[in-house]
């Protein structure tokens, strides 16, 4: 039987955090508390059992680690120029302060703003808002990845995390989504995060011939289906176009 692709995914992903942890000397509950995750959580990545979301991979491009490496397995371990942090550890590092103007950088590597995303709705998890629209850090991508293979501006990226699992198979909730913002309107047929009504959303939207628009989730047998009229659908506040999520989407 193959392998599913998320299988794969995650099976290639896993081989990478070994060489990271093998990298910096730790044992698996050294690294865990590295990241902020358990030791037990790390070492389910390391035997495949589960893998990293966005929180445990922010901080490993905090640490240097290239993230087109880890996630993909191209280009260089660590990020031009990154050198290894005090022993202390970037878990215990003061969130970065940074600006919009502050992130892309004119070398070979970029950095890519990721919004802090918030629970508003506490039993079930699932109502997600963009926090004050501040940055809460921002992931280092190589820039030729980002114009060559994903065919975008650079500047016009965001990264964000998968707010629910509404979109299951094609990505689980946390995982890592990189998102377009030069695609604000909807072009044909495509992934987008969405805002509503202070929420993010992450749905899979399709043009109908008489101008209307219908938004599903992959994840089809929680998550009906809707259809907005012609009349409303300009209403629809696009953020940006899901283009990347541990690959090419």
């Amino acid at each position: 039987m193959p392998l599913s692709n998320r299988y794969l995914y995650k099976m290639s992903v896993s081989a990478r955090l070994v060489q990271i942890r093998r990298f910096l000397g730790l044992s698996q509950k050294e690294m865990g508390k590295r990241v902020g995750v358990s030791g037990t959580t790390w070492q389910n990545y390391e035997l495949e059992n589960a893998a990293p979301n966005a929180h445990v991979l922010a901080h490993l491009s905090g640490e240097g680690f290239d993230m087109n490496w880890v996630l993909t397995g191209m280009g260089e371990m660590r990020a031009e120029g990154a050198g290894r942090k005090a022993e202390a550890g970037f878990a215990e590092l003061a969130p970065l302060d940074l600006r919009r103007d502050q992130v892309g950088g004119a070398g070979a590597h970029m950095l890519v703003p990721r919004f802090t995303l918030r629970t508003l709705d506490t039993e079930t998890g699932k109502r997600m808002t963009i926090e004050d629209r501040s940055l809460l850090d921002a992931i280092s991508f190589r820039r030729d990845f980002i114009r060559n293979e994903l065919k975008a501006d650079p500047a016009q990226l965001i990264a964000v995390e998968a707010p629910d699992d509404s979109m299951e198979p094609t990505f689980a909730e946390g995982d890592l989504l990189l998102a377009d913002t030069a695609e604000p309107k909807l072009r044909g047929g495509g992934i987008y995060v969405l805002a509503s009504g202070g929420t993010l959303l992450v749905k899979r939207l399709q043009t109908k011939i008489d101008g209307g628009v219908i938004v599903s989730s992959d994840n089809a047998g929680r998550y009906p289906a809707e259809e907005i009229r012609k009349e409303d659908a300009e209403k629809l506040k696009i953020v940006g176009r899901v283009i990347w999520r541990g690959g090419r989407m």
